[in-house]
C-alpha cells in the first residue's frame, strides 16, 4: 500500500514538473518573440529617422536620389492607422451623406492672394508628396515640415524636426520659435485606411487649432488630397480616388468649420475624369516634376 502511494506521488510530481516546464517554456517563447518584435519596430523607426535626417536638413534641401527611391519604395501602406499609444473610441461618421460626385469649390478666407511669395515665413506640412513638391520646384527657403507617412495625428506628436542643438522636436514646438505668414497643409492620403473617418476629422481640427494657438496671425491653407492615377486607383479597394474624393469633402467641411482656406489642388492636376494622368506619376502616387510645377503655379495664384 505504501509502495503504491509512493508511486502515485511520483506520478503527481512528474506531472507537476511537466506542467511547470511547459509554462516556463511558454513564458520564455513570449519573451523572445516580444524582444525580436521590439527590435524590428526599433529598426523601422531608425530607418524612418535616418530618412528624415536626410530630408529635413537646415536648408530644407532634398536629395534627388532619395526622392527617386521614395517613389519606388514608399506607398500608402507605411502607416495607415492612428498612433498606437493613443486610444480612440469614435462613432463612425455618416459617410452616406457625402456626395463624392459634387464638385469641390475653393474656400478663400480674407480674399484671394495672387503671386504669392514662398520664403522663410511660409511652412509646408505634409507627407512624401509634399517632399516631392519642395524638391522638384526648388522651394529651398520655405520651412519644411514634411515627413514620410505623416498623418493628422503624427503631425501633432511626432518629434522629427531638427532643433537648434540637433535635438528632435515636434512641428508645433518649432513653430513657437518662428514668425509665419502662411502654413500649407496636405494630409489625408495615409489615413484612408483608418476605420473611422470621424477620427480623421477630429484630429485634423485639433492640428489646426494647435497651429492657431502658436501662430494666431498666420493664414492656414488646407490643400485637397491629390488624386492618384486610374490604374493605381482601380487596383486598390481602400486607396482609390473614390475614397480620396470622400476625404476631400471632409477636408472642405473642416475648412468651413475652422474658418481657414481650402484649395482644391487636384483641379489643377487631374484629367477630365478626376484622375491623376498616367504620365504625371511614375508610380501612380507621387507627382513628377512637370506636375509639381503645375501644383506650385496653382498655389501661387490662389
Amino acid at each position: 500500500m505504501q509502495t503504491r502511494e509512493k508511486k502515485i506521488n511520483k506520478n503527481k510530481l512528474f506531472i507537476m514538473v511537466l506542467i511547470i516546464t511547459g509554462i516556463s517554456l511558454a513564458i520564455l517563447f513570449i519573451f523572445i518573440q516580444n524582444k525580436f518584435a521590439s527590435k524590428a519596430v526599433a529598426a523601422k523607426d531608425s530607418n524612418m529617422e535616418d530618412y528624415a535626417n536626410n530630408v529635413n536638413t537646415e536648408n530644407n534641401v532634398i536629395d534627388k536620389k532619395i526622392i527617386q527611391e521614395m517613389n519606388v519604395e514608399i506607398g500608402f501602406n507605411d502607416i495607415t492607422k492612428p498612433e498606437e499609444n493613443e486610444i480612440y473610441i469614435p462613432q463612425e461618421v455618416e459617410d452616406n451623406n457625402i456626395n463624392t460626385d459634387e464638385k469641390l469649390e475653393n474656400i478663400i478666407q480674407n480674399g484671394s492672394k495672387k503671386n504669392r511669395k514662398f520664403n522663410e515665413k511660409v511652412a509646408f506640412i505634409g507627407d512624401s508628396r509634399t517632399q516631392g513638391l519642395l524638391m522638384y520646384t526648388g522651394l529651398n527657403d520655405v520651412i519644411d515640415y514634411s515627413y514620410i507617412g505623416l498623418m493628422v495625428d503624427t503631425a501633432i506628436s511626432k518629434e522629427f524636426v531638427k532643433g537648434k542643438n540637433g535635438e528632435k522636436i515636434t512641428i508645433l514646438e518649432d513653430m513657437q520659435k518662428r514668425d509665419l505668414d502662411t502654413v500649407y497643409i496636405m494630409l489625408g492620403v495615409n489615413e484612408l485606411g483608418w476605420s473611422y473617418s470621424e477620427v480623421f476629422v477630429s484630429k485634423y481640427k485639433e492640428l489646426i487649432q494647435k497651429i492657431k494657438s502658436v501662430q494666431p496671425d498666420c493664414e492656414i491653407i488646407l490643400q485637397s488630397i491629390i488624386p492618384i492615377t486610374k490604374s493605381r486607383s482601380d487596383s486598390d479597394n481602400i486607396f482609390n480616388n473614390k475614397n480620396i474624393n470622400k476625404y476631400n469633402k471632409l477636408i472642405q467641411q473642416i475648412a468651413i468649420d475652422e474658418n481657414v482656406t481650402f484649395l482644391n489642388v487636384g483641379a489643377a492636376l487631374a484629367d477630365k475624369n478626376g484622375n491623376l494622368p498616367e504620365e504625371a506619376s511614375s508610380d501612380g502616387i507621387h507627382v513628377d516634376v512637370d506636375y509639381c510645377e503645375k501644383w506650385l503655379d496653382y498655389l501661387k495664384n490662389n
